[in-house]
């Protein structure tokens, strides 16, 4: 049904005295390079108003901007206010289908769906944001918002427009131009901040007149149900229930303070990091990094905020317009820093290179690279940073600052070559360092960074978490939750045994025949060393072992709670498909899920938030181990055989991250035991004795420490040397997670 309005050439209307809104004094055209929106257009119109209807394209990059003080002056007078969003695409799907691709019904419903749980997952922990989404639930709560969901399988919803009604039955139509994206202030293209709106009024002459009320038919039409190519639905259980969590403010006057933020915010006002402090051990760490000339390694354990640290780091060389480049070693990291960039730095625009962002597309890539007087972030995977275009176009960038994070996979061959850039300042965080069993990539670090890190905080290790305070605190109890371990030993199969036995033998002959090929504790050559090959081969049988996953079904079966979130780690995917095939064959009552890179972002983030809703298992492999925070998991099994630390006690990180209502975690270890022989004995770099090393690790930190008593015998049979075993490694590969 139309809306009911007087006709443009109305005389009768005209004749009476201006009302409402026929009192603004409105352009028929508002631009950002010379008009103020908010004061001219948004703010006078609101205050005449009784309803306003709303319909944008992305949902995070626009409740912000809507949930100011105007808004919240207007919901106290009594106005009511309709609001039709989009989810927020993915970024390469986003670049596709503003180039005029199809979607083709790519996503389904049920991936759009997940992609707005990821979103106010996201919002949630950032604190600014969070308080939008606490106004957010309140208005709606009152009913004096309904937000609705638009929903295109085949495309995007990206129309903006709104219209201002006010109680003598004038309105106010505006439209306008379509560059909205889902990366809000932090976007490329919101960058130069050039936004057009049309401006139809209900009173106008008849061709203004027609387009406001076919416009305003439209919102009407769309907030009714839908058209014909677009689904509008209201909030789902899912997204109720997580916006419902937020209860900090009681009343509208409560949302005051940070709706008036918010509004600062939209008129740029910009102010970086608010919200976010910094505890006394972070503060030591960035002065520490600061006094070395701000080069160096933070060497941080999982879980002490290593990110939240390095933004503080950058901040005084970013305001001074110094370009920033964030390298990651994954596509789940990417996308994690980008949320953190975003939250910390609103207003900066960030060049995102790798893990499907098409960073050669991009129109605005040049303003990255020449001399300015702007922030600017670019952020790209260590993989994409690698490539020799890449290179190329950082070579232009004039005195940039680098942050890797997870920086020891910078000593890869491959990754190290981005290292000959010149980087004047420059930050690694990492929680293990070292590439142990990679002398030149360790060497090539240490000239990069520094010999020694410049703050090193390990697990096991003390803080002191307030200034002037005498009392420093444990890492594991305040920041990390206390676990208890258990270890399961498995038997190789006897052709695995056979195998084992033979490539042992090997070993000992290629040892005997050609000594230098150990060389300071390391392999003298790379991966083409024969020793090395015949290694890999042995560790192989080890990960490998057929008991694994009959020993996985069993620990579910005796060890996995009630209302229980385990993670099973595994060396590869094939292994995770039989034992989660083995597992949901023999406890269909238990929720097996899947994880690993191969899946879309939307498939990654479905997992996650029905993981963090809903007790179940993740079987995971190796894209779990760096950075990706599962607060909810309580419990883990580890099948995966690792000769390298670094992996071992990321995995245990992921683990012991605090959760409300989580007082403890549980770790289980499957541990492969060939038959013990003293020809072990002369075998470098023994997977075995490292993985039994680990093990008594693990044990010494856990709250059952009698543990240890099992270990211990088991470490003496094997002759296990519990210090130096533990440091055993082989190089990381270069591939992006």
């Amino acid at each position: 049904m139309g809306v009911e309005v007087p006709s443009g050439n109305d005389k009768s209307a005209a004749r009476g005295p201006p009302e409402g809104l026929r009192t603004v004094n409105l352009k028929t055209e508002y631009n950002t390079e010379e008009d103020d929106l908010i004061a001219d257009l948004y703010a006078p119109c609101l205050q005449l108003s009784e309803k306003y209807d709303r319909a944008v394209g992305y949902f995070r990059a626009n409740i912000y901007r809507e949930l100011g003080e105007d808004l919240l002056d207007f919901v106290v007078r009594g106005g009511r206010v309709r609001l039709v969003c989009s989810p927020d695409l993915p970024e390469p799907e986003e670049s596709a289908a503003r180039e005029g691709y199809a979607l083709r019904g790519m996503r389904s419903e049920s991936e759009q769906d997940a992609t707005l749980v990821h979103v106010l997952n996201a919002m949630a922990r950032v604190p600014e944001e969070s308080d939008c989404l606490d106004m957010l639930r309140l208005l709606i709560e009152r009913k004096s918002l309904e937000l609705l969901i638009a929903v295109r399988t085949g495309g995007i919803f990206h129309r903006k427009l709104g219209a201002f009604y006010d109680p003598q039955g004038n309105y106010v139509v505006f439209t306008g131009s379509g560059n909205e994206t889902a990366r809000a202030v932090s976007s490329v293209e919101d960058w130069a901040n050039d936004e057009q709106f049309d401006v139809y009024r209900s009173w106008g002459d008849t061709f203004e007149s027609v387009k406001a009320r076919a416009k305003a038919d439209y919102l009407n039409t769309l907030i009714g149900g839908g058209t014909r190519h677009t689904k509008v639905r209201p909030l789902n259980e899912v997204e109720t229930k997580l916006l419902a969590g937020f209860r900090r403010n009681q009343s509208l006057e409560s949302c005051r303070a940070g709706a008036r933020a918010r509004t600062s915010r939209n008129l740029g006002e910009q102010q970086y990091g608010s919200g976010f402090s910094l505890y006394w051990y972070q503060r030591e760490a960035v002065e520490a990094w600061i006094r070395a000339g701000r080069v160096g390694l933070m060497c941080m354990a999982t879980g002490t905020g290593k990110t939240i640290t390095a933004l503080f780091a950058m901040k005084e060389l970013l305001e001074s317009s110094r370009p920033i480049v964030v390298l990651v070693p994954s596509k789940i990291l990417l996308d994690q820093w980008h949320d953190d960039l975003r939250a910390f730095y609103p207003g900066v625009p960030i060049l995102i290179a790798g893990g499907g962002f098409a960073w050669k597309s991009n129109e605005s890539k040049r303003g990255f690279v020449m001399a300015s007087t702007r922030p600017r972030i670019i952020l790209a995977t260590m993989h994409t940073a690698s490539s020799d275009d890449f290179r190329s176009f950082l070579q232009q960038v004039e005195n940039p600052v680098l942050i890797a994070d997870e920086a020891h996979r910078l000593g890869s061959p491959k990754f190290r070559r981005v290292l000959e850039i010149r980087f004047r300042e420059r930050l690694g965080l990492s929680a293990t360092p070292e590439r142990l069993f990679d002398r030149e990539g360790s060497e090539i670090l240490a000239a990069f960074f520094g010999p020694e890190p410049v703050f090193n905080l390990p697990l096991g290790g003390n803080v002191r978490v307030d200034y002037g305070s005498p009392i420093e605190v444990p890492i594991i109890g305040h920041f990390l939750c206390r676990y208890e371990y258990d270890f399961k030993t498995v038997d190789l199969s006897a052709e695995e045994q056979k195998h084992w036995d033979d490539l042992t033998r090997e070993v000992g002959r290629t040892i005997a025949r050609d000594p230098s090929l150990i060389k300071d504790g390391s392999l003298s050559q790379g991966m083409g060393n024969r020793l090395q090959q015949l290694l890999i081969q042995r560790s192989r049988i080890i990960k490998n072992a057929k008991a694994k996953v009959e020993c996985a079904s069993r620990v579910v079966s005796e060890m996995y709670p009630e209302g229980g979130r385990w993670i099973v780690y595994c060396d590869n995917e094939s292994q995770l498909n039989v034992v989660a095939s083995r597992i949901r064959a023999e406890h269909p009552h238990v929720t097996i899920l899947t994880y690993h890179s191969r899946m879309t972002r939307a498939e990654r983030d479905r997992t996650l938030a029905h993981f963090e809703e809903n007790p179940s298992i993740i079987v995971s492999i190796r894209c779990l181990d760096e950075g990706v925070n599962i607060r909810a998991a309580d419990g883990a099994l580890i099948l995966a055989s690792s000769t390298n630390p670094r992996e071992y006690i990321q995995r245990r990180g992921r683990i012991l991250r605090m959760a409300p209502g989580k007082k403890t975690a549980r770790i289980i270890d499957t541990i492969v035991l060939p038959a013990n022989s003293s020809e072990e004995d002369n075998v470098p770099f023994s997977i075995v004795r490292s993985e039994l090393a680990r093990a008594w690790h693990f044990a010494n930190l856990a709250e059952n420490k009698d543990v240890t008593h099992d270990l211990w015998k088991i470490c003496m049979d094997y002759r296990v040397l519990l210090e130096s075993d533990g440091s055993l490694s082989f190089p990381e590969d270069d591939s992006e997670e």
